[in-house]
């Protein structure tokens, strides 16, 4: 580790004081430039203008005393290698002394080493001065410069300087500058979170030779705004690529309304160039925390040590970088950090976040009426395991999405699609190792007798093909499914989907059934024994010659209000179907995937072997992927009649999200987390029914839960109205669950399969709270 007096003697040494007459003479004796000289400043060199008779202009360099030859060098080759790699960026250019050479050294009573190069035109604007657009040219122009430095090697690459984010912790031996206490606690409380969350991964970022102080006080601008000129190459060093997104992201933060809408038009900017990979984008905001705070310390410390070699512009801004740096923290450093995360996911899609009022505007004029979940509906801008985010960064506990079984934006699963898509997506009639490794997976997973898998893209066209192969395999037309069961939105399905039938709707092929109701829930207590229910749907198909197909069912019935089954009733069911020559088909798209705990398939957890299994939704965790699991001589029935292909199911990108979630679910050993996890929930939705009226009943298995909320626990009366102010209220304490059944009075949980007992302790929470408040009303 570098020692840090080491890393502070560039801020310590003082920088040269020639003046422009001598100046003029260096210009013209060592680099036979005749001209004016005009100095323009500098923090720790000196630098003059030279405007020569020709109407060119040059800039001479009167490197610090503590910059070696080595490190001239560095800058040198940088530059030299930047022209050659991208000539479109305003970098400066070398000039060579009269004798060749890049620099040569002057004695005016102290040895310097001098230096040259073309003057790049622009001027040194304001970040509270830009807009979106100049920002976002800002950002790519920063990556540019990165990826134009990304072959460059140099053996002199080592540059130490605090400013390198690598040394943020050295910050620590310098804290006792830092006179006020509360600016004091807000580093130390910085620097323990760099501590706990960047330097253990630091080392494994990215890393190459990059600028180190791409801030606008090194980056000119034109007269519209756009970048025209990258001056001062002095901290060029090997570390962390991030570092110089990091550096413009703070630079553009003082004094704007919005520093964070500032931050994220950089970094949409720079990832246009350059994607941030998930760890460098995770880290961003502790990054960005880090800079500004070593702005502020390494500037206090120079005052109370060094106060005479401290420019005017390092101390007159302190005071808004602590500003900031405590504005961050009390807006909240993971709310911040996600903000920011959200901007870097923007790299690789092809549109623009948009204001929530123009969105819906433009949302209706082009989708119609299509729904949206709440009154206040949700904007979301990204996601992560049980979370979702909206623009500005506020964060909602998903306890609803089944779909993305294995949470959101499971890097895991990202990179399987990423990955395959990279290399190969075409379809099945090809030979391919994807979807045959997939189907091997699935059905190990399965009983014995299931031993085809047909692939296809939504659950919708699972559950439709499952019906073909149902009809073709039996001869028979006649569907048997429950009361309010939902199986997919194709003509053929909706006909066996009451809960989206018209009023008095029910085609004559379809016939309805109890559901196998557990004897403990009160529902048990007033249906039809479903035995019966089947036997007598089975009589009526036949009467009307349809015959009985196939009995399909959710294995959890969800859309029923969230039953798991009783096993003896379901077992009768069956039996009667199967004698009546009918197939069972267990919809797994909501209750598979491991949403029991217990067992992977729902229809495990109820100890039946079904003669097709349809697959959806989570299967791709989100990812349009699904299948059908059944016997090879049903699957044989339509193969032989009409073929089956479906031209995009089992692509190999489908199939590598699809293995990557089955991965995910056995190398995190999610079936006995949910299971574990579930219970816990189970509890607490029970002490709570406890205390409140207004629930009459709590069913669970695994993550699958229903709350059934009814105005009277003696007649049952539903309760619609208070379940539709229970699920917007939680959605206003950004907790986001549904609801379901046949009155939509029965709360609907059902999180990612990653959801944790804190998570539960958030939603039970809030629940009490909404629960209080209806109860309070009535």
């Amino acid at each position: 580790m570098t020692e840090t007096p080491t890393l502070l003697e560039p801020f310590t040494v003082q920088p040269p004081t020639l003046d422009e007459q001598q100046a003029a003479r260096i210009a013209e004796h060592e680099f036979g430039k005749e001209g004016t000289a005009t100095e323009i400043g500098g923090e720790r060199d000196q630098n003059f203008r030279i405007d020569v008779d020709d109407g060119e202009a040059y800039v001479l360099k009167i490197s610090s005393p503590a910059d070696d030859v080595e490190s001239l060098d560095l800058q040198t080759e940088a530059l030299h290698h930047v022209n050659r790699t991208d000539p479109d960026l305003p970098v400066m250019e070398p000039i060579p002394t009269v004798d060749g050479s890049f620099w040569t050294t002057i004695d005016v009573g102290e040895a310097y080493h001098v230096r040259m190069f073309t003057h790049v035109s622009g001027r040194p604007v304001s970040g509270s001065d830009l807009d979106d657009e100049a920002l976002y040219d800002y950002g790519a122009v920063v990556a540019r410069l990165g990826k134009a430095l990304r072959s460059f090697f140099h053996p002199n690459a080592d540059y130490d300087i605090l400013w390198d984010l690598q040394h943020t912790a050295e910050l620590r031996s310098l804290l006792d500058s830092v006179t006020d206490p509360e600016r004091r606690e807000l580093a130390e409380r910085i620097l323990d979170r760099f501590d706990n969350r960047v330097a253990p991964v630091f080392d494994s970022l990215r890393a190459q030779v990059i600028h180190n102080d791409l801030t606008l006080d090194n980056v000119l601008l034109d007269e519209s705004n756009q970048v025209s000129g990258i001056v001062d190459f002095g901290d060029l060093t090997h570390t962390a690529l991030v570092s110089d997104l990091v550096m413009a992201i703070a630079s553009v933060m003082y004094r704007r309304d919005d520093p964070i809408e500032a931050a994220q038009a950089v970094i949409r900017g720079y990832v246009s160039v350059t994607p941030l990979e998930a760890e460098e984008a995770k880290l961003l905001v502790d990054l960005v925390a880090a800079r500004h705070l070593a702005w502020g310390v390494t500037v206090a410390w120079r005052i109370d040590e060094h106060p005479d070699k401290i420019d005017d512009h390092s101390a007159a801004g302190v005071d808004d970088g602590w500003a900031l740096l405590r504005s961050l923290e009390d807006a909240g450093l993971n709310n911040v950090g996600r903000r920011l995360r959200t901007a870097a996911l923007s790299s690789n899609v092809p549109y623009q976040q948009m204001e929530r009022s123009e969105l819906r505007s433009r949302r209706r004029a082009v989708l119609g009426e299509s729904p949206l979940f709440y009154e206040d509906p949700v904007h979301v801008a990204g996601g992560e395991g049980v979370w979702l985010f909206d623009p500005d960064g506020r964060r909602y506990l998903d306890a609803y999405n089944n779909v993305q079984v294995v949470g959101h934006a499971n890097p895991a699963v990202a990179d399987a699609i990423g990955g395959q898509a990279h290399k190969l997506a075409t379809h099945t009639r090809y030979l391919q190792e994807a979807p045959v490794t997939l189907a091997e997976r699935i059905l190990a997973t399965m009983p014995d007798e299931l031993n085809r898998v047909l692939f296809v893209n939504s659950g919708s066209e699972a559950t439709d093909t499952a019906w073909r192969l149902a009809k073709t395999a039996t001869g028979s037309n006649g569907a048997i499914v429950s009361e309010n069961a939902y199986h997919g939105i194709t003509d053929t399905i909706t006909e066996q989907s009451p809960t989206i039938w018209p009023e008095d709707y029910c085609p004559e092929h379809v016939e309805t059934v109890t559901p196998p109701v557990d004897e403990r829930s009160h529902r048990s207590q007033a249906d039809t024994d479903p035995v019966e229910s089947m036997t007598e749907s089975v009589e009526t198909l036949e009467r009307q010659g349809s015959g009985t197909a196939a009995f399909m069912f959710d294995s959890l019935f969800t859309s029923d209000g969230i039953y798991p089954p009783d096993e003896d009733r379901l077992g009768g069911m069956i039996d009667r179907v199967r004698e009546a020559g009918g197939l069972v088909i267990a919809d797994e798209i909501q209750s598979g995937h491991g949403r029991c705990g217990s067992d992977l398939w729902g229809f495990q957890s109820a100890d039946v072997v079904p003669d097709i299994v349809t697959l959806g939704k989570p299967m791709g965790n989100g990812h349009p992927v699904a299948a059908v699991v059944t016997r090879s001589d049903i699957a044989s029935t339509l193969f032989d009649q009409t073929g089956f292909f479906s031209t995009f199911g089992g692509n190999p990108v489908s199939c590598a999200a699809a293995l990557a979630v089955l991965d995910q679910i056995q190398e995190n050993d999610l079936l006995p987390h949910v299971a574990t996890v579930g219970e816990y929930l189970h509890t607490g939705l029970k002490e709570l029914a406890a205390e409140c009226e207004l629930v009459g009943e709590v069913r669970q298995r695994g993550l699958m839960v229903g709350v059934e909320l009814v105005t009277d626990q003696e007649t049952w009366e539903p309760a619609p109205h208070q379940t539709k102010a229970v699920v917007n209220g939680l959605r206003q304490r950004r907790v986001l669950i549904g609801s379901t059944g046949e009155h939509d009075n029965v709360l609907k949980i059902r999180p990612p399969l990653v959801f944790e007992k804190e998570h539960a302790d958030l939603l039970l929470e809030a629940l009490h709270e909404v629960l209080a408040e209806q109860s309070a009303g009535d």
